[in-house]
């Protein structure tokens, strides 16, 4: 057999050990995904929050992410749309939802590893694309030409064969965690939010590393309703989601300030909302301190 065999071969076997979902699954999930920042003032957690999840579990959990991915993530329809802001720095609304779905399903494959990978951090090509396109939403959302530009190009040269290719490579490189270190790894994200929420003030980028917390746990738990569904996952997904959902809109805000100047995103600090405060200090008190 020769050398490309092999590496078909390889690549092959690769593939087949993750297991495939229906593409109902794919769907619930995708739904799920869209409205993981929904508000739900009544949405209460469950007595306690415990992390006892085995590896093959993690596993199945990256596995439909990946798939979700794979399905919906078309190199070539995101071209299309970043040369279309490249060339006139505007979107119609269709394209708009198209390019929000794609970024959608990256930042939730992203979340996965920082989550349920070994190593528990983002692939850095990965990250690199997923981060230049975020911010060239948020540049388009904001209607910021100059910075629009930057980072079409930016998203362009990430999007280029050569680059994307490793990206890939980066993508099929997953190793799930252990138990052990997974639950180690949710409850240094808790704690950080536990630190961040002793402080009177925190500055937007502060805020925006403790939504981040939020956001992979609502990710987690997105894929844990789809493949244990139970009122267990499902009441901690909805608070969650309520807590992305205002943590985001404040965020937007930031954002919006940012790029008008009249508040300094990495020095200005602020009081966290007492709305958002008391709810993230509930959550962290459902998991047991380490």
């Amino acid at each position: 057999m020769n050398s490309k065999s092999n590496h078909t071969s390889a690549n092959a076997s690769k593939k087949v050990d993750f297991p495939s979902f229906t593409a109902q699954q794919c769907d619930d999930l995708f739904a799920a995904v869209l409205v993981h920042d929904e508000i739900h003032a009544d949405a209460v957690l469950p007595d306690s929050i415990h992390l006892d999840y085995t590896q093959q579990q993690l596993k199945q959990c990256y596995a439909l992410c990946r798939q979700l991915w794979q399905q919906g993530v078309e190199r070539d329809s995101l071209i299309n749309l970043v040369n279309k802001l490249l060339s006139d720095q505007t979107l119609t609304a269709e394209q708009q939802l198209v390019f929000r779905d794609i970024r959608a399903k990256m930042k939730h494959l992203r979340f996965a590893y920082q989550t349920l990978d070994h190593r528990h951090k983002y692939p850095t090509k990965f990250h690199w694309l997923t981060a230049a396109l975020g911010y060239l939403q948020d540049a388009f959302r904001n209607k910021q030409t100059n910075a629009i530009i930057r980072f079409a190009m930016r998203s362009r040269l990430f999007l280029t064969h050569p680059f994307y290719h490793f990206v890939v490579k980066e993508i099929d490189n997953f190793k799930p965690s252990m138990p052990e270190n997974f639950q180690h790894h949710i409850n240094n994200e808790i704690n950080f939010i536990r630190t961040k929420l002793t402080e009177d003030e925190i500055t937007s980028r502060e805020f925006h590393e403790m939504r981040k917390v939020i956001s992979r746990l609502v990710a987690l738990y997105d894929n844990l309703k789809i493949l244990y569904p139970m009122q267990y996952h499902n009441q901690i997904s909805k608070y969650l989601g309520t807590i992305n959902g205002l943590m985001g809109s404040l965020h937007d805000e930031l954002i919006a300030k940012k790029f008008n100047k009249t508040q300094n995103y990495y020095s200005d600090t602020f009081k966290i909302p007492a709305d958002i405060e008391s709810r993230l200090t509930a959550l962290t008190e459902k998991f047991l301190k380490q």
